[in-house]
C-alpha cells in the first residue's frame, strides 16, 4: 500500500513539475507574443496556480481524507479552467458581461468565487476572503444600508456576471499585473537566490557595515533593502535575512524584540525601494498607467531616506546601549566579496538600464534580466563544477510557481473588492464621505486616508491591500487636487507600513517569531523604528520634489531639507540618544521643530531646518565635551 501511496506522489510531483515549468515559460512568452488574448493569458495564470496549489496539498496532505478533497479540489479547478477556456474563445465581454449570463454560466462563475476565497484563505490568510465577502454583501444589501453608502442593490446573477465575467472583477488590473510583471519578477528573484545572489548582498551589507558602531543591525538593514527591492515581500525578506541577522544582532548585545522590530522595519522598506518595489509597485503602473520607470524615479529618495532614518536610530541605540564595533580582523573585506562575486550585480544592472537607460517596459525588462542571469549562473555552474544546472533551474521553477500562488490569488480576491466598488460606485462615496468629514481640508483628508489605508492593509499581502486601499482612498485625495503619482504612492506607503503597524503587524510578528520575542513589544518598537515612513507620504505630497518628476533641481533641494530636517528631529527625540542621552525637554522640543517642519509653509520650513541646525550644532558641541572629559 505505501508503495502505491508512494508511486501516485512520484506522478503528483512529477505534474508539479511539468506544471511549474510550463508556468515559467508561459509568462515569459506572453511578455513576447500577441499569441494569447489577455483575458486567455489570465485565466490560464489564475487557474494552473490553484491547480499547482491544490496539487502541493494533495502531497504534502497526512491522512486519506485530506489527500481526496484536495484531488477533488484539483479536478474542479481543471474543469472549470477547461470550461472557462472553451468560453474565452469567443468575446467574452459582450457574450457575458454585457448581454448577461447562463445558469451553467453562473455555476461556473460561483466555484470560481468560492475557490478563489478558499484558496486566499489557505495561502494568505482568512482577512482578505472576508473582506471580500464583505463586501459581496454589502453588493447584495445596498438599499438596506444608510443613504450615506446605500445603492440600488444586484442580484447573485448580476454580481456573477460582474465579477467572474468581465475584467472589472476577478480578471482585473491585479491579476493583469501579475501576469505580465509579478511573475517574471519571482522569477527573476528565485534565480539570484538559486545562483547565490543572496549570500552575495548579505556579505557586502556585513562586511560594509561591521565596523560601524551596531554593525549587524546596520547590516540588516541594507541587507534588507538590497533583498526586499528584490523579492518585495516583508515576511519573505524577514524569513529570508531575519535567520541571519537577528541572531547577530541579540549576539552584540541588542533586546531581541528591538533586533526583530530593527529586521521587520528593515524589510518592510523594501518593497518602497527601487529597483523593484515588489507586486503592488508593478499593480499601481498597471492600474495607474504611470510608466513603472516614473514611478521607480520617484520612490528613489523616500526610499533611501527610509533607510537613511532606520540606519540613524539603530547607530544611536547602539551607542545608547555602548555596544561596540566589530573587531576589523572577524570581518571580510568588502572590495574581496566585490571581486570575487562582482557578476552577480550585472542582471541589477541590466535591469536598470533596460527600465531607465532604454525605456523598457517592466515586463521586458524583466525578461533581460532573466535571461543575463540564466546566462551567469550557467556559465558559473559550467565553469566551476562541469555540468548544467538542472537541479537549480528545476528548483527555481518549483518555488517560483509555489511563490505566485499567494500574490496571484490575493490579486483575484482584490479583484473581487474592485469589482463590488466598481458596481456600486463605493469608491466615490467614500471621497465624498471623506471630504465631508475634512471640510476640504487636504490634511485631515490626507489624515483619513492614512487611517483608512493602514486598517485597509492589516493582515493583507501587500498588492491587495494597495490594491484595496487605492480603490477606497485614492478617489479622496484626486478630488482633493493631489497629483496621480503622490496620491497613488501615498496610499501604497501606507498600505506597506501596515505590516509594521500593530495591532496586526505580520512582518513585527514574523521578526518576533525569529527573535523569540513578544509580538506585540516587537510591533510597537517596529512602529516607532518605522517613524519615517508615517512623515515621508505627507511629505511628498506637500513638497512634490520629494518624487523628483517633472520638479526643479531648487524643488528637489528644498524638499530634501525639509524632509531630512523632519525625519532627523522626530526619529531622533523618539530615540533619546543622539552621540549623548537627551533630557526630555529637548526631545520634546526636537519632536515639535519636526512637526512644524511638516507645515507646508515657508516660515514653518525656515524654523524647522534653522533649528534642526542648532540642535544639530549643540549636541556635536556637547558630545565632543564629553568626550574631551572622558
Amino acid at each position: 500500500m505505501q508503495k502505491v501511496e508512494d508511486r501516485k506522489n512520484r506522478y503528483i510531483e512529477v505534474i508539479i513539475l511539468l506544471l511549474s515549468m510550463g508556468i515559467s515559460l508561459f509568462h515569459i512568452f506572453v511578455t513576447i507574443s500577441t499569441a494569447v488574448s489577455v483575458m486567455q493569458s489570465r485565466v490560464l495564470h489564475l487557474f494552473s496556480l490553484m491547480l499547482v496549489w491544490y496539487l502541493y496539498k494533495f502531497t504534502d496532505a497526512k491522512s486519506k481524507g485530506s489527500r481526496f478533497i484536495a484531488l477533488g479540489a484539483s479536478v474542479i479547478v481543471l474543469a472549470v479552467w477547461i470550461y472557462y477556456m472553451v468560453n474565452t474563445s469567443r468575446t467574452m465581454l459582450m457574450d457575458k458581461g454585457i448581454w448577461g449570463i447562463s445558469t451553467v454560466d453562473m455555476i461556473i462563475g460561483l466555484l470560481l468565487i468560492l475557490f478563489v476565497l478558499e484558496t486566499s484563505r489557505q495561502a494568505v490568510g482568512l482577512a482578505l476572503p472576508i473582506i471580500a465577502v464583505v463586501f459581496l454583501g454589502y453588493a447584495v444589501i445596498g438599499p438596506s444600508l444608510p443613504n450615506i453608502i446605500a445603492h440600488r442593490g444586484y442580484d447573485l446573477s448580476y454580481i456573477t456576471s460582474y465579477v467572474c465575467w468581465t475584467n472589472e472583477g476577478i480578471y482585473g488590473t491585479p491579476i493583469g499585473a501579475a501576469v505580465s510583471f509579478v511573475v517574471l519578477y519571482i522569477i527573476f528573484g528565485e534565480l539570484l537566490d538559486k545562483f547565490g545572489a543572496g549570500k552575495f548582498f548579505i556579505d557586502i551589507a556585513y562586511a560594509l557595515t561591521g565596523r560601524m558602531r551596531g554593525g549587524p543591525a546596520e547590516a540588516a538593514a541594507l541587507s534588507s533593502a538590497l533583498m526586499g527591492s528584490i523579492n518585495g515581500s516583508a515576511v519573505a525578506n524577514v524569513v529570508t535575512t531575519g535567520t541571519f541577522t537577528i541572531p547577530l544582532m541579540k549576539k552584540v548585545g541588542y533586546d531581541k524584540d528591538y533586533a526583530g522590530a530593527v529586521e521587520a522595519v528593515a524589510s518592510t522598506g523594501g518593497q518602497i525601494l527601487p529597483p523593484v518595489m515588489g507586486a503592488a509597485a508593478f499593480v499601481m503602473a498597471d492600474m495607474t498607467g504611470i510608466p513603472y520607470s516614473t514611478i521607480i524615479i520617484a520612490a528613489i529618495i523616500p526610499g533611501i531616506l527610509y533607510y537613511v532614518s532606520l540606519a540613524a536610530a539603530v547607530y544611536f541605540e547602539a551607542g545608547r546601549l555602548g555596544i561596540k564595533p566589530e573587531e576589523s580582523t572577524k570581518l571580510q573585506n568588502a572590495w574581496t566579496i566585490i571581486k570575487e562575486g562582482y557578476y552577480h550585480l550585472i542582471p541589477m544592472v541590466v535591469l536598470i538600464v533596460c527600465l531607465l537607460g532604454f525605456g523598457f517596459s517592466a515586463s521586458y525588462s524583466a525578461v533581460f534580466a532573466i535571461v543575463s542571469t540564466l546566462a551567469i549562473g550557467i556559465i558559473r555552474t559550467f565553469v566551476l563544477e562541469k555540468r548544467f544546472p538542472w537541479a537549480e533551474l528545476r528548483d527555481v521553477t518549483l518555488h517560483a510557481a509555489k511563490s505566485s500562488v499567494p500574490v496571484s490569488i490575493a490579486c483575484a480576491s482584490a479583484g473581487i473588492v474592485i469589482g463590488i466598488v466598481s458596481m456600486t460606485g463605493l469608491g466615490v462615496r467614500f471621497a465624498q464621505i471623506v471630504f465631508q468629514l475634512s471640510g476640504g481640508n487636504v490634511f485631515l483628508m490626507l489624515f483619513m486616508t492614512m487611517i483608512a489605508c493602514i486598517i485597509l492593509g492589516m493582515g493583507l499581502p501587500s498588492t491587495a491591500a494597495y490594491v484595496i486601499a487605492a480603490t477606497v482612498a485614492t478617489p479622496a485625495l484626486l478630488t482633493a487636487g493631489i497629483q496621480p503619482l503622490a496620491s497613488n504612492l501615498f496610499v501604497f506607503y501606507f498600505a506597506i507600513i501596515s505590516f509594521i503597524t500593530p495591532p496586526v503587524a505580520m512582518a513585527a510578528y514574523a521578526a518576533a517569531g525569529i527573535a523569540e520575542g513578544d509580538s506585540m513589544r516587537t510591533g510597537l518598537i517596529a512602529f516607532k523604528l518605522g517613524i519615517a515612513g508615517f512623515i515621508i507620504p505627507f511629505l511628498f505630497v506637500y513638497y512634490p520634489g520629494m518624487l523628483i518628476v517633472g520638479c526643479s533641481a531648487f524643488e528637489v533641494i528644498h524638499a530634501l531639507l525639509v524632509a531630512g530636517s523632519s525625519v532627523f528631529l522626530i526619529a531622533a527625540a523618539f530615540e533619546g540618544w543622539v552621540g549623548i542621552h537627551l533630557p526630555v525637554w529637548l526631545r520634546l522640543l526636537m519632536f515639535a521643530l519636526g512637526c512644524i517642519t511638516l507645515i507646508p509653509w515657508a516660515v514653518a520650513d525656515i524654523v524647522g531646518i534653522l533649528g534642526a541646525i542648532v540642535i544639530f550644532a549643540f549636541l556635536l558641541y556637547k558630545h565632543t565635551k564629553q568626550k574631551a572629559v572622558a
